[in-house]
């Protein structure tokens, strides 16, 4: 199924929900996540060694794909000048949901491509850069927004790119959890809109992790 295959069905957040909350620090705790309890468990390069390129800094050909789409939104005049670091800077001043629609529909204009397809692996992580060249799968799409979010403003505590296991699909699928104002909103490769993480009830999680910190999700007992 292709990127936004899908359609999101429900309504898009107002971004007046996040005017309170200030994004670029750490949240008191990350919210629960299809009802289960997050617990770190440690490195992600030691515990989940393919998801290393996680850790990367988000690299410059990546930015400057997503400035150059803001350039409408955020003329150079508005921003200080038209150098693609410029226009970043900017966009850390627009409301967060704002920020999340952007970067959702930004990423998710790419080809979705299987890893078989791209790399005749079963699994690859792909560089960001690689990803927004060749395209790429669920975790490719949840790992651009991580980095791009992270880029403008986000702070990484508030970021989860998770792995869950698609009950309906029966198939592994990777999406991201973003923390605003105490509630998780889930950027989703098969989703068009920024939608709460409660609207995938078929969505059941594996595991976490916010760059360097991987985590195990507990479901509750019976």
């Amino acid at each position: 199924m292709g990127a936004g295959a899908a359609a999101g069905l429900l309504t898009r957040p107002s971004g007046a929900l996040a005017l309170t909350d200030d994004v670029s620090r750490p949240p008191h705790h990350f919210p629960s996540l299809y009802g289960t309890r997050e617990q770190f468990v440690g490195s992600t390069v030691q515990k989940l060694p393919r998801a290393r390129t996680a850790t990367l800094p988000l690299d410059n050909d990546s930015a400057m794909r997503f400035a150059r789409s803001l350039y409408k939104r955020i003329p150079a005049a508005t921003a200080g000048g038209s150098h693609w670091s410029n226009i970043l800077d900017s966009a850390v001043s627009l409301d967060p949901m704002d920020r999340l629609r952007l970067v959702n529909d930004f990423a998710n204009r790419v080809p979705y491509v299987e890893d078989l397809e791209n790399y005749g692996m079963k699994d690859f992580w792909a560089e960001t850069r690689t990803f927004f060249r060749n395209g790429g799968d669920c975790e490719d799409f949840a790992l651009a927004k991580y980095k791009l979010l992270n880029r403008i403003g986000f702070h990484p505590d508030r970021l989860r790119i998770v792995l869950v296991v698609d009950q309906v699909r029966r198939v592994q699928h990777a999406v991201l959890a973003v923390d605003v104002n105490g509630e998780a909103w889930m950027l989703d490769s098969l989703v068009r809109d920024v939608v709460p993480h409660e609207s995938a009830q078929q969505y059941r999680p594996t595991v976490s992790l916010s760059g360097p910190r991987l985590y195990v999700h507990i479901a509750p007992k019976a």
